[in-house]
């Protein structure tokens, strides 16, 4: 059995509804009643019909337009109706589709809305962004949104998006190539080094894109950390917080890594390598890609298929990592 544990889809009633806010290139998903050709962004039926191409059994399902929240006057509103399409999309085929609510916020009205999303609408878990309106996601501020998953003991999925650093980024695709995987680095070391994993350690991180940057850069993670404590006089104590009880690494290693990495068997090993058997878990970013995002699917499987690894890992991979985390 494989499992698709990321991928996106834009619900109808949702998407309608953000579309009159304000972006106009979006107004091709809505024009003649959505045409055939965009059908794999927005249509359920037609989300099966590739599944069953590729031998996807279970697909779950996320809201990626992380950048709109910021754009808009009413966040919380978008969210409920963003919260509630998901819901409905997901109901005509609930044993091949699951859910995740998506919240912009991480405080006050949104604590509210998680609460909703679980309880009344089912929904599996909860994304976030690698940034929360510019702000890092271990902000202070943040920390009830912790406890309460936490409590649910829900998987948390964390989703690259925009944020302001240099003016040219947009320039030639580099801040969806780089900046993404770049930005989900840097909200994972802020979880890890802000103590989030060491107070909450039940809470469960599905991190887009291997991990970005941690499998390859680990010895640099580990040298910087382990040189900062034997020599706190010259890198100052307030770089890293002292009092972790696991190294660094570990914690980076709680966390369950997809295999978006667009069929590149190279560094799915190595984020194999890092991560483990246990901590992989597969996904496509369907239906972002080419061809319609089939390339990258096919692409995918086929990585993961070719990994000089014992077929039980790969067995874990494709479903077993899945089901633990999303209790099915």
């Amino acid at each position: 059995m494989v499992i698709d544990i990321f991928s996106h889809i834009y619900p109808k009633k949702f998407l309608k509804a953000y579309v009159k806010t304000q972006l106009p290139q979006l107004l091709r998903f809505v024009e003649a009643e959505y045409g055939s050709g965009d059908a794999y962004f927005i249509d359920e039926d037609a989300r099966i019909k590739y599944m069953d191409k590729y031998g996807i059994e279970l697909e779950v399902l996320t809201i990626a337009l992380p950048h709109i929240w910021q754009t808009i006057g009413e966040p919380i509103k978008l969210t409920k109706l963003a919260n509630d399409s998901m819901a409905e999309a997901i109901e005509k085929h609930s044993q091949r589709l699951l859910g995740t609510a998506t919240l912009p916020l991480l405080t006050g009205e949104a604590i509210d809305e998680l609460d909703r999303a679980v309880r009344d609408l089912g929904l599996k878990g909860v994304q976030i962004f690698s940034n929360m309106g510019s702000k890092p996601i271990d902000s202070p501020e943040f920390a009830s949104f912790y406890e309460k998953m936490s409590k649910y003991d829900l998987p948390i999925w964390i989703h690259p998006t925009h944020w302001e650093y240099y003016s040219w980024i947009q320039d030639y695709q580099l801040l969806q190539i780089f900046g993404w995987p770049f930005d989900t680095s840097l909200a994972i070391g802020r979880i890890v080094f802000g103590g989030i994993l060491q107070k909450y350690p039940n809470l469960k991180f599905i991190i887009h894109h291997l991990g970005g940057m941690i499998p390859y850069f680990d010895e640099r993670i580990r040298g910087f950390y382990d040189e900062a404590l034997m020599h706190p006089h010259v890198y100052g104590g307030h770089l890293f917080p002292y009092d972790l009880k696991k190294h660094p690494i570990e914690y980076f290693k709680m966390m369950y890594a997809d295999t978006v990495v667009n069929g590149s068997i190279p560094a799915l090993k190595c984020g194999y390598s890092f991560y483990g058997s246990e901590h992989v878990v597969f996904a496509t970013d369907y239906p972002f890609g080419p061809e319609k995002g089939e390339r990258w699917t096919r692409e995918i499987l086929i990585s993961v298929r070719e990994l000089d690894i014992p077929e039980e890992h790969k067995r874990k991979i494709f479903e077993d990592n899945a089901r633990k985390l999303l209790k099915i």
